[in-house]
């Protein structure tokens, strides 16, 4: 199972509705219409309140109930959730240092002089 930033594949195409469409808010029978149309899955309504249930728990998605209906608003932008993932991440991972995450993705070798000049600017700015 492919992972988006701690997200399943499905979890982060859900996500993408809320980041890519622009709109606030989304009914329980928007979703299911999206899930078919644009995901090309034909969902029982069980399956997607599954991964809705599960991208509530994950702090992603806030359900508020007007009536009969279910309307899920998300809790962060896609960069406002990337952001809270990395800090996690080199909290949980790397022992809350972010030069041991910085060097992870060097392998150990040295970053060219323009690469740390930016990452420098980065963390005076």
């Amino acid at each position: 199972m492919k992972k988006y930033f701690g997200l399943t594949n499905t979890e982060a195409e859900i996500m993408s509705l809320f980041w890519d469409f622009g709109k606030d808010a989304f009914t329980f029978r928007e979703l299911t219409e999206y899930a078919r149309d644009f995901l090309q899955k034909d969902w029982k309504k069980q399956t997607l309140s599954t991964f809705l249930s599960n991208l509530q728990k994950l702090g992603l998605l806030e359900i508020k109930v007007n009536g009969r209906n279910y309307i899920y608003y998300s809790i962060f932008s896609r960069q406002e959730y990337i952001n809270k993932w990395a800090r996690d991440l080199i909290r949980t991972d790397f022992g809350n240092s972010l030069s041991s995450f910085v060097a992870a993705f060097t392998g150990g070798s040295k970053l060219s002089l323009e690469e740390a000049d930016k990452i420098r600017k980065l963390l005076e700015g």
